[in-house]
C-alpha cells in the first residue's frame, strides 16, 4: 500500500509540472487520497499505480480541481451521482496530461496513452459527442508524438 509520503511526494512533483506548464490547481494530497476512495461503476488504476507516473498524478489532480470547480464535494458517491460531469472533468485532465506529457517530451507515455484513448473513443457508455471528443484528443496525442519524434 501507498504511504501518505509518497502521495503527498507525488502530488507536489505533479504540481511542478503543471507550474512548469503555466497550469495552477489547487489539490491536495489528502484530496488525491480521498478521490481514491470514491466509489466507482468499473474497475480502475490503484492510487499506488497512479504515484509512480507523474503524468497520471497531473491527470488525476486535475481531473478533481475540475470537480470542485463544479461545486462538487469529494465524496464516496461524487462520481456514480455525477458521471457526466466527472466524465466532463476526465476530459480537460487527458488535455492538460498530454500537454504536459508533450511539454516534458514524454513520448513513451503519450504512446501508452494512445492506447486508452482509442478505448475511449468507442466506449459505449459515452455519449456520441463525448466519443468525438475523445477522437480529437487522439489526433491531437498522435500528433504530439510524432513531433516529440521529429525532434
Amino acid at each position: 500500500m501507498v504511504s501518505k509520503k509518497e502521495v503527498e511526494q507525488a502530488v507536489d512533483r505533479a504540481k511542478q509540472m503543471l507550474s512548469d506548464s503555466g497550469i495552477d490547481v489547487d489539490v491536495t494530497a489528502e484530496q488525491l487520497w480521498e478521490w481514491f476512495e470514491t466509489d466507482l461503476p468499473f474497475p480502475d488504476i490503484s492510487l499506488g499505480e497512479v504515484v509512480i507516473n507523474p503524468l497520471l498524478v497531473v491527470h488525476e489532480l486535475v481531473e478533481i480541481d475540475e470537480v470542485l470547480k463544479m461545486g462538487f464535494a469529494i465524496t464516496r458517491d461524487v462520481i456514480m451521482r455525477n458521471p457526466e460531469k466527472v466524465d466532463d472533468a476526465h476530459l480537460i485532465a487527458a488535455k492538460v496530461e498530454l500537454l504536459v506529457a508533450k511539454n516534458v517530451g514524454a513520448a513513451e507515455h503519450i504512446k501508452e496513452r494512445i492506447a486508452h484513448i482509442e478505448r475511449w473513443a468507442v466506449d459505449e457508455t459515452v455519449s456520441e459527442g463525448r466519443k468525438a471528443d475523445y477522437r480529437r484528443l487522439l489526433a491531437e496525442a498522435k500528433d504530439a508524438l510524432s513531433r516529440i519524434h521529429q525532434q
